[in-house]
């Protein structure tokens, strides 16, 4: 019955594809009457980045750009002072003391003081009648070092990474819409809202289409391909233990300044081991004992559904996010160890933000000050067989305007605040059950996103203050509480097990950023962030074997080349 499905799916979709082939073909062979011909690439938006043009003796419109990120980098405490309460390392010494300090970011793994830089190259072509388009980037995206540079963005003579970042091809269709296929930008919430359920540039399709209020994007996503390997061995039996992303957005603009958004997203999981983060180190360090909690391979099917609503009433900005999260989780292996073996998931998030312009009222530059709240919900039974810790399809709270940025502690993977790259979520923490629901592909099996974290109440205010056209000022203070008690595994001596953490006060981050413009296209920023632990995250050090309080401390510059 399913093959029959699957061969009528595949007739219907050619049939469509021969329709909307031979409408486009009728349109193209027109005299393009009524078409508002494209004569400058760098102001279209349905291309990348790139600011200067190129003449051409054809049809097709050209541009090519730069963008160009050095970033020193100088970290203290990132541990919070673990590293010095346990001198002989951790899990008996198969780890380094210095283990905790060490994070994770788009270049790579890093720790205390380093220089990061990213580049990236832009391509872009459009013919004029905009019956398709193409972008694409080139990126190096490493810590300098003369190996590094050497080899094109290598650690070692023997690999690179330096490669295609982006592409995005798309094609012209009937009724206003476009096709499009590669690996850009993509989400959900993650710009405008609170990152918290989707944005990444994972590979896939997408159908994009607007009119005068109403404006859609539907996605098809593959964030992980099973039948793709680099040795015979590696293959799962089954031909689909992928993980695919189905989303779609709806956007309603019924005034100007008020936007309604609505979005749905099924994540099929079935290539994320249940295990927890010690399972993880134990079974990558071969000279530590194998330890933690580990099941199978489930079949894992999240839903995410929600919206959000963005709307200006004279000097203020009120922004609003709901997001409810379901599904199952089947086959987790964890009946072996007495708990459930298929859950339920069940749980939910929201957010809220007010902010005020006060430029041209109280002052006559931008001084936008707001307040804001994001509260996911955390699993409250490690017995039952629900999972009601909420995660993302990613966990993108770095992404969003109005309280992230990539100078922040807690959003550039942290292993004591249980964070993973883009994230504040405690996702590698849980109360027993750590069955993955969610969360950044390039993590995944590692503990990360599990469905019995214990949530989180993060309280944002901020102030961005332009006085200069030239020159910005944007500080955030995020207040964050776990909701839901956690049980921690020792890491310096595994053996003595797990010891329960309460719900409570994790800590504050404060994080500073100003810009100065040197020109249209060249910037300089200077970055100053610090994470004031609080009680529960000390009670966290404890329970991991090293207690300590420590202020964390990151200090950066960037010098920014754009065009």
């Amino acid at each position: 019955m399913k093959s029959r499905l699957r061969r009528m799916a595949c007739v219907l979709l050619s049939l469509w594809l021969g329709i909307v082939s031979n409408v486009v073909a009728a349109e193209s062979e027109s005299t393009g009457e009524g078409i508002n011909l494209a004569d400058d690439i760098t102001k279209e938006t349905i291309v990348g980045p790139g600011s200067i043009q190129v003449n051409t003796a054809k049809d097709i419109l050209m541009s090519f750009g730069a963008t160009v990120r050095v970033i020193p980098t100088s970290e203290t405490d990132y541990d919070f002072g673990m590293s010095n309460a346990a001198p002989n390392g951790f899990l008996g010494g198969s780890l380094g003391s210095e283990f905790f300090r060490i994070h994770s970011n788009e270049s790579g793994m890093v720790k205390d003081n380093y220089i990061r830089n990213e580049n990236k190259i832009h391509f872009n072509a459009l013919p004029k009648d905009r019956t398709w388009s193409f972008y694409a980037a080139l990126e190096f995206d490493k810590v300098w070092d003369t190996v590094t540079v050497d080899e094109r963005g290598g650690r070692d003579e023997d690999s690179s990474d330096f490669g295609l970042e982006r592409l995005n091809i798309s094609y012209a269709l009937p009724w206003n819409m476009r096709l499009h296929a590669g690996f850009d930008i993509w989400h959900l919430d993650a710009m405008d809202g609170a990152g918290l359920v989707y944005g990444d540039d994972s590979p896939g399709f997408w159908l994009t289409g607007k009119n005068e209020t109403i404006s859609y994007n539907l996605g098809y996503f593959k964030l992980h391909e099973n039948d793709f390997q680099l040795s015979p061995t590696d293959f799962e039996g089954s031909k689909n233990a992928d993980r695919d992303l189905y989303a779609g957005k709806l956007q309603w603009t019924p005034i100007k300044n008020h936007k309604v958004v609505g979005f749905y997203s099924y994540d099929r999981i079935r290539n994320v081991q249940t295990r927890d983060f010690l399972d993880y180190l134990t079974q990558s360090s071969p000279a530590a004992p194998l330890l933690g909690i580990s099941g199978g391979v489930p079949d894992v099917d999240s839903h995410h559904i929600g919206g959000l609503y963005i709307g200006n009433f004279g000097l203020a900005e009120l922004f609003l996010e709901g997001v409810y999260q379901f599904g199952s989780a089947d086959d987790t292996g964890l009946g072996a160890l007495g708990l459930a073996e298929d859950y339920d998931i069940n749980a939910f998030a929201f957010a809220a933000d007010i902010s005020f312009e006060f430029k041209g009222v109280f002052t006559d530059f931008s001084f936008k000050p707001h307040l804001g709240i994001v509260y996911t919900s955390g699993d409250d039974d490690p017995n039952d067989d629900e999972l009601g810790g909420y995660n993302g399809n990613l966990n993108a709270q770095r992404y969003s305007g109005r309280w992230g940025g990539e100078n922040t502690i807690i959003g550039d993977t942290n292993f004591v605040l249980g964070s993973i790259l883009y994230g504040y979520v405690p996702e590698l923490y849980g109360n027993g059950t750590p069955v993955f629901t969610g969360g950044l592909q390039n993590f995944a099996g590692a503990g990360s996103g599990r469905g019995d974290n214990p949530g989180m109440t993060m309280v944002s205010a901020g102030i961005k203050v332009a006085p200069k056209p030239y020159l910005i000022y944007k500080t955030n203070v995020n207040y964050f509480r776990w909701n839901e008690e956690i049980t921690v595994a020792n890491m310096v001596n595994p053996a003595l097990g797990y010891t329960a953490v309460d719900s409570g006060y994790i800590g504050t981050e404060w994080d500073n950023e100003l810009t100065l413009a040197t020109s249209k296209h060249s910037f300089v920023k200077g970055q100053f962030s610090m994470f004031f632990p609080g009680s529960g995250l000390e009670d966290v050090t404890a329970a991991l074997g090293a207690k300590s309080d420590e202020t964390a401390y990151r200090l950066a510059a960037e010098l920014i080349i754009n065009f």
